[in-house]
C-alpha cells in the first residue's frame, strides 16, 4: 500500500467519523432552521455493468449550513441484475466507502441546493479466465487464469439538489468532477503466454481489465438517489 492509498484512507475515516459523531450534543429548538437527516438508496449504482454495487447512505445536518454524509456500498454477483452484461465474473466482489461534506447554498421548502467535498475508495476483486494483461514491466501477456485486484481512491467536487417529494420523501440529483488514482494489480496467474495487445478506445474496458499499475486522471461523478428524512 502507497503512501497515497494510506493519505486517501486515513481522510476517509476521519470524514467518517465526523460523519458518525459529528454535534451529538446539538440541539434542534436551539437552531434557527430545524436540523434533519435522512437515508438514502442509490438508484444508479446498481445498474453499472463494470461494477455494479447497491449503495446507501445517511445524512445529517449540523447546522443550517453544513451537512455530513456517508454512502457504504457493496457488490457481487450474486446480488447484482447486470450480470447478463457479461463485464465481471463469479468471483466479482466490491465494497466502498465515501464520506461527503455539505455546504447548504440555499433551501427552502421544495429544494435544497448544495456544493460538496467527497473523498472516496473502492476495493474490486475478481478471477479472470482467458484474457489478456499488460504487466508494468511491459509487453502483453494471455493467461487461462488471474486474480484481480483494482483499488481506487480520491475526491469530487459535487453540485447537487434535494428535491422534497414529500414530508418524508425526495430526490436527490448531483454531478460533478474530481481526480481519481487507480491502481490494478493481477496475481496467481496461471499459463501466463507472451501475445499481442492491442490499444482500443479509451472508453473501452482495455485499461479498466488489463492494465497493471498506477494511473491518475480526472473523474466525473454523476447520481440519482432516493432518500427518507
Amino acid at each position: 500500500m502507497n503512501h497515497l492509498h494510506r493519505i486517501f484512507i486515513s481522510l476517509a475515516i476521519l470524514l467518517s467519523a465526523l460523519t458518525l459523531n459529528a454535534q451529538e450534543n446539538i440541539r434542534i429548538e436551539d437552531s434557527p432552521a430545524k436540523l434533519e437527516s435522512f437515508f438514502t438508496f442509490d438508484v444508479l449504482s446498481s445498474l453499472n455493468t463494470y461494477s455494479p454495487r447497491w449503495r446507501v447512505g445517511y445524512i445529517r445536518d449540523i447546522d443550517p449550513k453544513w451537512k455530513v454524509g456517508l454512502n457504504l456500498g457493496c457488490g457481487n454477483k450474486n446480488i447484482s441484475y447486470t450480470y447478463f452484461a457479461d463485464k465481471f465474473e463469479e468471483d466479482y466482489k466490491l465494497w466502498e466507502i465515501r464520506p461527503e461534506l455539505y455546504y447548504v447554498r440555499k433551501r427552502s421548502q421544495k429544494a435544497t441546493t448544495y456544493a460538496s467535498f467527497e473523498l472516496y475508495y473502492i476495493n474490486h476483486k475478481d478471477v479472470f479466465h482467458n484474457s489478456s494483461y499488460i504487466p508494468v514491466e511491459g509487453g502483453c501477456f494471455s493467461y487461462d487464469q488471474a486474480d484481480y485486484l483494482r483499488q481506487k481512491y480520491g475526491f469530487n467536487v459535487n453540485i447537487g439538489t434535494f428535491n422534497n417529494l414529500g414530508r418524508k420523501l425526495g430526490l436527490n440529483f448531483y454531478t460533478g468532477i474530481g481526480l481519481k488514482i487507480r491502481n490494478n494489480s493481477f496475481s496467481d496467474i496461471i499459463n501466463p503466454e507472451p501475445t499481442e495487445c492491442f490499444e482500443r478506445d479509451m472508453y473501452d474496458d482495455f485499461e479498466y481489465r488489463q492494465k497493471e499499475g498506477l494511473r491518475a486522471g480526472f473523474n466525473f461523478s454523476i447520481g440519482l438517489k432516493l432518500f427518507v428524512k
